[in-house]
């Protein structure tokens, strides 16, 4: 009988959700090489393609998509099965906060893997611009995942980056901005690191823009967005699947955006059940 390999679907799952198989491949402690051939091998023995490229994204094909559902389960199941056999009993509550562009798309089966290894910690979980997860008065979290620049990042005790994350363009389809004759842009308001980035950048490539909408809920923004307001930047692993990724703005080729760190911060050692949701959450992001 044959088996699917377990670190061979936590490839899978990494490559899809995190839009690159450079950034799978750091955040499994693999090359790049052998996170591709991996995801050859898994799909020669389902014999079957299980991902495609389609205009700078990574989609999932039919087989891919059904794949997914089940192979989260199996390793939602593995990891319920180690921690209930070697971990000592957890349960509490932790405090997250975390950006909601992460909060929609990342984090959510990452969470859902956790509660399900450790069900008698109890999660709740607030969304906010990094830049406030942060602040001191937000001191009543136990746990925050944010975005800083990478030369700003803070000294504090307990902060740790947990990866890089490459900025990019998006937008609804090309027909958005090729009929615009300043780029109009759907940000954040002030203090977004997105925003910031976006605005230096086009500043510096002399391309002009303006501001077309702002709203500070992620799910604002992606609406706004596939109404045909205008493009903004995300981090490439939080870009929903009916956005596409740009590269130009009619003729004019639009600047690169660099990275960002993507950090986190645990406000007591102490708390077990952060801790524990604090390792969890590096292994996998």
């Amino acid at each position: 009988m044959q088996h699917l390999p377990l670190e061979t679907l936590r490839a899978f799952i990494s490559i899809y959700e995190l839009q690159s198989y450079t950034a799978a491949a750091q955040q499994l402690n693999r090359s790049q090489p052998a996170i591709s051939l991996q995801i050859k091998r898994l799909e020669e023995l389902l014999e079957t393609t299980l991902l495609t490229r389609n205009r700078g994204r990574i989609l999932l094909t039919p087989a891919g998509t059904e794949l997914l559902e089940h192979a989260r389960a199996m390793l939602a199941l593995n990891d319920h099965i180690f921690a209930r056999f070697t971990e000592p009993a957890v349960s509490g509550q932790v405090r997250l906060g975390i950006p909601s562009e992460f909060a929609s798309k990342v984090l959510p089966q990452v969470l859902g893997q956790f509660a399900h290894a450790y069900p008698n910690v109890s999660l709740s979980v607030t969304s906010a611009l990094s830049k406030n997860l942060l602040q001191d008065e937000q001191a009543h979290f136990d746990l925050v995942i944010a975005l800083k620049e990478p030369d700003k990042l803070l000294t504090r005790p307990g902060v740790v980056v947990l990866k890089k994350e490459p900025l990019v363009w998006v937008a609804r389809d090309i027909d958005t901005i090729t009929s615009a004759n300043d780029l109009p842009l759907v940000v954040a308001p002030d203090g977004c690191i997105y925003r910031r980035r976006a605005l230096n950048s086009l500043r510096h490539a002399k391309i002009t823009s303006r501001i077309s909408y702002t709203n500070a809920d992620f799910t604002g923004l992606t609406a706004a967005i596939e109404s045909g307001l205008g493009v903004t930047v995300l981090a490439q692993s939080t870009v929903p699947d009916r956005l596409i990724r740009i590269q130009r703005y009619g003729t004019t080729i639009l600047p690169e955006l660099g990275e960002v760190s993507v950090v986190m911060w645990q406000a007591d050692s102490n708390n077990q059940s952060a801790r524990q949701l604090a390792q969890f959450i590096h292994e996998r992001i």
